[in-house]
């Protein structure tokens, strides 16, 4: 197109022809592999599933992309890279995403996941009383999605998490985050994310939802 910017244009072609490039991710689903397989569903990307190894992980373990060249181990790695390729095209837009991703791999995972010095999951504090949740609690009251009021790699990165939590402890009181409940529940409910994570896992986060509504209502009755 006459007057279009060379760069412009070349970007457009180069991200064509990743889109028709199917790459590779090497997994299993009782890994954090379905947290890459939602986005891959998500954002429409080809991809073919593989076996744990044989792979070129430094540590033997998943999830692992490739796509072509490019080698990605660490599942909040892999979502920038398929972000930045995918999805995010500026800057800026980068800043409001991937802040995201960092912090549910860095601050949300020891709060959903409490383990003991032998890296043993005992038992999580989604439902206890603290900063990060009751920050995250308000968030989710004034915003349906985290950034740019879409969902989005954000998204995927946090519910991911947040999401795991009902199926590891199906006794979690999600009583005092009626906004984070309501926003598990509406992540669950995507097709891509049942079709990554299985109906299975898609029901507990229904249940525990559910049996937290069920309480509150309970309680405000004063049937106990």
């Amino acid at each position: 197109t006459p007057g279009r910017n060379p760069l412009e244009r070349s970007t457009r072609q180069w991200r064509r022809r990743a889109l028709r490039m199917v790459v590779e991710l090497h997994g299993t689903q009782g890994s954090r592999s379905p947290l890459i397989n939602w986005y891959l569903e998500e954002r429409e990307i080809k991809y073919e599933m593989k076996p744990p190894l044989p792979s070129n992980h430094p540590f033997g373990q998943v999830p692992y992309l490739v796509d072509g060249d490019v080698e990605v181990f660490e599942s909040g790695a892999i979502l920038l890279y398929l972000a930045d390729k995918y999805e995010l095209d500026t800057p800026e837009k980068r800043a409001r995403f991937t802040k995201w991703v960092v912090w549910a791999n860095a601050s949300l995972d020891p709060i959903c996941f409490v383990e003991n010095d032998r890296g043993q999951v005992m038992g999580t504090k989604l439902d206890q009383s603290g900063r990060a949740v009751a920050v995250l609690e308000q968030i989710l009251s004034e915003n349906e999605w985290l950034a740019d009021d879409s969902f989005s790699v954000a998204d995927v990165a946090v519910a991911s998490y947040l999401n795991y939590v009902p199926l590891f402890f199906p006794s979690v009181d999600l009583r005092a985050t009626p906004a984070m409940s309501r926003y598990m529940l509406r992540c669950s409910q995507r097709p891509a994310f049942v079709k990554a994570f299985g109906e299975g896992h898609a029901n507990a986060v229904a249940a525990a939802v559910e049996r937290a509504g069920a309480a509150s209502q309970s309680k405000r009755f004063g049937l106990f």
